[in-house]
């Protein structure tokens, strides 16, 4: 039995345990783990229907035949037209399925959804996350290497960044462009997200996009970028300043450093996941900025960027050997500047271990 095989039974198994009839996966992430395939298809229904027992069937336009049968690890068993419509293929897709409960991609198309319940008119429906984010959270041996494969590249462009780029002066945008050259060079398949970098009192905005701010002398400068490889993900942040720091700027860097070595330290199998979020919490409300780290602790990571378990508060999901996520306690002076650092880490045994191996200090950049 290989790893899509493997996959397979144990969703069937999940299925059968959740008196689900039927799960159907659309592009994307899902897709991929299950299939080894995905591709955004635009309007096109492109769908994978696993039934609780025996081979799945694979819904697949026939512009994607071929790559189909050439990538995945399932056959298209329903190839349709673009004359044709895809309704009669997917009607016959689901014949003979008694399926009243029907799990589906969380992120699938209403078109998608829509002729389902056409075919199945007496179905109810659900979300498939609950199935598929028990079987991803755990990471494989392959998973992983995947993954360390990718913070490598991060990690290394990080530092060819800081030896071969030009801040001072220049837009952030024009930073971003070169720090994704640099990604590129380095063997990654494609960037994970678009890449941010917020200068001055940009960097107080956690979540800014790379503009046209040009940066100054003087201004934090928060990088944020990610990879992929094979699929999986790579995700960190570095804060720089462009010029010498101000000793605030070295205080607000070192608390948020201790407070991500607390939430490494904390995170061990059976932890509760909001257990770490406390942890990172604790250190930056006893500095006096608690109001001012105003997001969660970290994210699981893999085939997506976001995905489970998540490092919150309300999140009581004990870790596992296995569940990769961010730690990126940050702290956010508005109209200042804003400080965040990110590393991945896996959980094994005898705790959490660093992915990234990069420097976290608050480097000086030109």
């Amino acid at each position: 039995m290989n790893t899509f095989e493997e996959r397979l039974r144990k969703l069937q198994a999940l299925m059968g345990v959740g008196e689900v009839d039927l799960t159907v996966i659309g592009p994307g992430a899902n897709m991929l783990y299950l299939t080894g395939f995905s591709d955004d298809a635009g309007e096109r229904p492109l769908l994978f229907i696993v039934p609780p027992e025996g081979p799945p069937r694979f819904l697949v336009p026939e512009l994607y035949a071929h790559q189909v049968e050439e990538v995945a690890a399932f056959p298209p068993t329903h190839i349709w037209s673009d004359s044709q419509g895809p309704e009669a293929a997917l009607r016959e897709a689901v014949r003979g399925l008694e399926a009243e409960r029907v799990a589906v991609d969380d992120d699938l198309a209403a078109r998608a959804v829509l002729l389902l319940q056409n075919a199945l008119p007496k179905t109810s429906f659900s979300l498939a996350s609950p199935l598929l984010k028990e079987l991803r959270m755990r990471k494989s041996p392959g998973e992983l290497e995947l993954m360390e494969r990718a913070v490598a590249i991060v990690d290394q462009a990080f530092l060819k960044l800081l030896e071969n780029v030009t801040f001072l002066g220049r837009t952030e945008r024009e930073v971003a462009r070169d720090l994704e050259a640099i990604v590129l060079e380095e063997g990654a398949e494609g960037m994970a997200f678009a890449t941010l970098v917020a200068s001055g009192p940009n960097s107080a905005l956690p979540h800014h996009r790379a503009g046209g701010r040009r940066i100054e002398s003087g201004d934090v400068v928060i990088l944020d970028f990610g990879c992929r490889v094979g699929g999986y993900c790579s995700d960190i942040t570095r804060t720089v300043v462009c010029g010498d720091p101000t000793p605030r700027m070295r205080e607000v860097h070192r608390v948020v450093l201790v407070a991500q070595e607390e939430g490494v330290r904390t995170a061990r199998p059976g932890v509760p996941a909001q257990e770490v979020d406390r942890a990172v919490r604790g250190v930056i409300a006893r500095a006096g900025f608690g109001e001012r780290f105003i997001h969660r602790t970290g994210h699981g990571i893999g085939l997506e960027v976001h995905e489970d378990p998540y490092i919150v508060e309300g999140n009581p999901l004990p870790l596992e050997e296995g569940m990769t996520f961010s730690v990126e306690p940050g702290i956010y002076l508005p109209g200042e500047f804003g400080i965040r650092v990110e590393d991945i880490v896996a959980v094994e045994s005898g705790g959490a271990r660093r992915l990234n191996r990069c420097p976290r200090e608050l480097v000086r950049v030109n």
